[in-house]
């Protein structure tokens, strides 16, 4: 996921009312808010890209 397409998805996801903020988003991520700082720079990895599309689609963690 490149800096520009993490930075789509924070404004995705506050446009969908799914979170406020960044620091909304880093908690929906389970990551610091400095974290999200970092991300917005360097982009993500898959896993990160991955979380985010599920948390687009509003889907639950995993559970058995």
């Amino acid at each position: 996921m490149t800096p520009a397409e993490f930075n789509d998805w924070l404004a995705a996801m506050k446009a969908a009312g799914l979170a406020h903020s960044d620091a909304g988003c880093a908690r929906l991520l389970g990551i610091s808010a400095n974290a999200v700082v970092k991300l917005k720079r360097r982009g993500a990895d898959m896993r990160t890209a991955l979380a985010c599309r599920a948390l687009m689609h509003r889907m639950e963690p995993y559970r058995m």
